[in-house]
């Protein structure tokens, strides 16, 4: 490479650096979901212009309308930033070569038979930047995923397909999501960002865009340091989810209270963190993110004993529950419902809830099954039935011998529940000790 063509690049990156420090870069989102559309509010809030992106145009046509489909995003913020001309949504991939920054915000699922890896999403985003991408952009993966998949699925492709150079023509980098729904504690800009890039050039401007975007960023030598650090996260949590999942069952058994254990347990200022255990495990990352770590991990041979043991006893729990609610009521027929289909509390996201696990399981047991969730007015089980949300009165409640707290929502009158007719099998430890005088109530 001559010194001209050096200069000509140098002043590449000082352009998109001045871009990004003047807020004149424009930043294009891929995906209008639970990551990519807060994030793109926040960017609009920071100062830039931002073009939403998503190939589902029915959310688009949504969103241009000023209408969330995300149930703690507030309405008025998506019509304030519309109403600012600095948002705009589309699912016209060309207009990527009318982006500054790109970031990558699209689902990465799991396999369900193998539980592998699916990276298509990322795939199809990649193939649109190869296809629209001009130089001197600076792409970011937020998407959560295995070590490599920055530089080989991204950088790699690009370079080859593009003849570009990565940290002279090109820059990409890896920021883990790490957004929390329903969590109205943290805003984006509140939760710091992990940023590694493929090169030094790349960490350096993906720092300087989130510098101006959250309070606090986290540069590390590397995007796989960067994708490791995310897996970590949420496989800790998956495993101790996994141990105070067991204690609660075993605890059962032992005719031991599970949540004043953890209580007294959780007056210990140092050493000790509040697990609570749960009817299985749900989202988008939790009972998700530990097998893409996994996966890489068994490609070269290693072990995950501890991600494996986890896996057999969050995926027994939803059974448990299930198996549990039948015995609590001897008769041939049982009638059952269940509180909350959402996979977390406030939110309307019912992705791997163990609520569709445990309705599916009675059912095919023989049991009559409803659900009441006030985010959530219609779900479709794994075999592909459709259920509808009912309402949750005393009179409606009492036509049912098991009632099932899965998802403990703010919105819900628990009060309701008083001097009802059937069992309360309460998951989530919502009835207080007075509603519990009026109450056939068991728990975890």
């Amino acid at each position: 490479m001559n010194t001209v063509t050096k200069e000509i690049h140098n002043l590449g990156q000082e352009r998109l650096l001045k871009l990004i420090e003047t807020k004149q870069a424009v930043v294009g989102v891929l995906g209008m979901g639970y990551v990519g559309f807060p994030l793109a509010l926040e960017c609009v809030n920071k100062g830039y212009h931002v073009i939403g992106f998503d190939k589902n145009s029915e959310k688009v046509s949504l969103l241009a309308a000023g209408h969330s489909h995300i149930n703690d995003i507030d309405e008025n913020k998506l019509k304030e930033a519309l109403h600012t001309k600095r948002f705009q949504v589309s699912d016209n991939m060309a207009s990527i070569q009318d982006c500054d920054i790109i970031v990558i915000c699209v689902p990465t699922p799991l396999d369900k038979k193998e539980k592998i890896p699916d990276l298509t999403y990322i795939d199809s985003a990649v193939d649109s930047m190869i296809a629209y991408g001009k130089t001197n952009q600076l792409l970011i993966l937020e998407s959560t995923t295995y070590p490599g998949t920055t530089k080989k699925k991204i950088a790699e492709r690009m370079e080859a397909s593009r003849q570009m150079n990565i940290g002279t023509d090109f820059f990409t980098a890896y920021s883990p999501e790490r957004i929390d729904p329903g969590n109205i504690q943290y805003e984006v800009s509140d939760i710091p960002k992990v940023v590694g890039g493929i090169t030094k050039t790349c960490t350096e401007l993906a720092s300087a865009f989130y510098s101006t975007i959250v309070n606090s960023i986290h540069p590390v030598t590397s995007a796989e340091v960067a994708e490791t650090a995310k897996l970590l996260e949420n496989t800790y949590r998956y495993v101790n989810i996994a141990l105070i999942n067991e204690m609660a069952l075993n605890c059962r058994e032992l005719d031991i209270d599970i949540w004043e254990v953890i209580n007294a347990a959780d007056t210990k200022p140092f050493g000790f963190q509040k697990f609570n255990p749960g009817p299985g495990v749900g989202g988008h990352c939790i009972p998700i993110d530990p097998f893409y770590f996994k996966w890489v991990a068994n490609q070269k041979g290693l072990k995950t004993k501890l991600i494996d043991l986890a896996d057999e006893i969050n995926s027994e729990m939803p059974i448990s529950v299930s198996d549990y609610a039948i015995k609590l009521v001897n008769k041939e027929k049982r009638s059952i419902l269940l509180v909350g289909a959402a996979y977390k509390k406030n939110t309307n996201d019912p992705r791997e809830s163990s609520a569709l696990t445990i309705m599916g399981d009675l059912m095919k047991k023989g049991c009559e099954t409803d659900y009441h969730d006030p985010f959530i007015g219609k779900i479709r089980l794994d075999e592909g039935s459709v259920k509808y949300s009912v309402p949750f009165t005393k009179e409606q409640i009492d036509q049912y011998d098991v009632v099932i707290i899965h998802t403990d929502h703010d919105d819900i009158d628990y009060s309701i529940l008083q001097d009802t007719s059937p069992v309360i099998f309460d998951t989530r430890n919502v009835c207080s000790d007075k509603l519990a005088d009026n109450l056939k109530l068991v728990t975890l």
